[in-house]
Formats: structure tokens, C-alpha cells, sequence
């Protein structure tokens, strides 16, 4: 059985005194080093947040200057090619001109040729003519 005497009044006493001196020693700081803890989580999460936004920012920044880069190079071939494209046919037509003028100094260079080789033809056919119908007549034609 339970009975009441002064040990019982020690007894919680001793219990407050122990519960006070817990709460001084322990209860306090631990309650303090948790919300330390917390504060520092809760400051950390926020910063992690902010560092994500931000490398989502920069992401983008990154993704646009990227395809800015891309699209200059982009034009920047166009360019050339259409520049080497007009060389190209200006090389060309220059080339079929100058074709053109040599074909053009070939054929006549042959037909000179070819009017020499007939008067050279006509004269010596002339001259075999001659010769053959001296030949048949027996005395010499003019």
C-alpha cells in the first residue's frame, strides 16, 4: 500500500528539483540546438531554391545565346555560299565568253583556211586541167 509521509514530500522534491535541473541542463539546449537547426535547414532550403531558380534562369540565358550563336552561324554560311555562288557564276561566265571568243577566232581561222585551200585547190586543179588537155590536144593550152 501506498502511504503518505515525508518521504513522499521528498520524494517530489527530489522529482522537481531533478525535473529543473533537466530543464536547465538539457531540455533548453536541445530545444535550442533544434531550432538552431531548423533555422539553418529552413535558410538552407531557401538558398538551395534560389540556386535552382537561378540555374534555371541561366539555363534559359544559355539555351538562347546558344541557339542567337547557332542562327549566326547560320546566316553567316548562307552568306558565303551565296558569295561563292556569284564568284562562281561570274568565273563561269567569263569562261564561256572567253570559250566563246576562241571558238568564234577558230572558226574563222578556218574558214581563212579553208578559202586558201580552195584557191590553192582551184589553182593547182586549173593547172592539172591545163596539163591534161595539153596532153590530149598535144600542144600546150593557155
Amino acid at each position: 500500500m501506498i502511504s503518505i509521509n515525508a518521504t513522499l514530500l521528498v520524494q517530489i522534491i527530489n522529482l522537481l528539483v531533478l525535473i529543473f535541473i533537466l530543464n536547465r541542463l538539457m531540455y533548453k539546449p536541445i530545444s535550442k540546438m533544434v531550432a538552431e537547426r531548423t533555422a539553418t535547414l529552413k535558410g538552407g532550403m531557401a538558398e538551395a531554391a534560389s540556386l535552382r531558380e537561378q540555374a534555371v534562369g541561366t539555363k534559359a540565358d544559355y539555351s538562347q545565346q546558344l541557339g542567337q550563336g547557332r542562327q549566326k552561324v547560320r546566316d553567316r554560311l548562307e552568306e558565303v555560299r551565296r558569295k561563292t555562288e556569284s564568284e562562281a557564276r561570274q568565273v563561269i561566265d567569263e569562261a564561256q565568253a572567253k570559250a566563246k571568243g576562241q571558238a568564234e577566232e577558230m572558226v574563222a581561222s578556218i574558214r581563212g583556211e579553208m578559202d586558201q585551200a580552195r584557191g590553192e585547190i582551184r589553182a593547182q586543179a586549173e593547172r592539172v586541167a591545163k596539163e591534161m588537155a595539153g596532153r590530149i590536144l598535144g600542144r600546150e593550152v593557155a
